[in-house]
């Protein structure tokens, strides 16, 4: 699995199944294709089939995403602790101009808040780094609406992350030990990144669904003067087709 597309499942395609207001409970299997621009410089775009398995029972859910646990339930109030692992696209990288550096898939404790009246949601997530990789920390914050087209489900979003200098160095930056010609050491800093993002979901016959996710990232010019990023946004989507039960 290359790393920004697993990416983009871990963070997109899990949202895009409750797009249309809380999970319910049971299993939820199926497959996507899931692409994205790969920011990081002599990267091409990747194109991979990646497995769906999640698994909700009550305020439980556990899947590919992490585990979490819903403890707070009160009217438009969700409030869940979890574990969520956390990609690199310098996991695995191709070609020259990145060699020497590589990344580790690291874990967060995250504490994630939503309030979800009709049709719009606000959600906030606080997100701490467990594994001891680079004790990074981040906050997300989104705001989006709901509505439908015949019996497609659509979910409009947008809204922004910001990353700590220990993780926006991590994910972004070179370190001392990292440095060839060419290819300075460097950090970020604190980033902010906004994205906007749309998700789909189509119900099929049965139990079937059809899902579906673009977005774009912002890079701002503290990350892409990194000297291994090359563009300023980040293209990524997903379509695939799920069975719930």
């Amino acid at each position: 699995m290359k790393p920004f597309v697993a990416l983009i499942f871990f963070l997109i395609v899990p949202a895009t199944l409750t797009a249309q207001g809380r999970a319910p409970d049971g299993w939820n299997i199926g497959v996507i294709i899931a692409t994205d621009s790969n920011p990081y410089i002599g990267q091409s775009a990747d194109v991979v089939p990646i497995p769906l398995i999640s698994y909700r029972s009550g305020p439980l859910s556990i899947g590919t995403n992490g585990l979490g646990y819903r403890f707070i339930q009160t009217g438009p109030w969700d409030v869940t602790v979890a574990a969520r692992p956390r990609f690199s696209g310098l996991i695995s990288t191709d070609g020259a101009l990145l060699d020497g550096i590589d990344r580790q898939v690291t874990g967060d404790l995250a504490l994630e808040a939503r309030y979800d009246i009709g049709v719009y949601y606000a959600s906030f997530d606080l997100r701490q780094e467990f594994t001891g990789e680079h004790d990074g920390q981040e906050l997300r914050f989104g705001v989006g609406t709901r509505t439908r087209v015949g019996r497609l489900g659509l979910d409009l979003g947008a809204g922004a992350f910001w990353q700590n200098d220990d993780l926006s160095r991590y994910i972004w930056g070179v370190s001392p030990s990292e440095t060839a010609i060419g290819r300075p050491a460097y950090a970020p800093g604190d980033v902010i990144v906004p994205y906007v993002s749309l998700r789909a979901r189509l119900p099929l016959s049965g139990n079937w669904s059809l899902l579906g996710t673009v977005r774009v990232d912002f890079l701002n010019s503290d990350i892409s003067g990194s000297p291994i990023i090359e563009d300023d946004q980040l293209f990524s989507g997903a379509l695939g087709i799920s069975y719930s039960f």
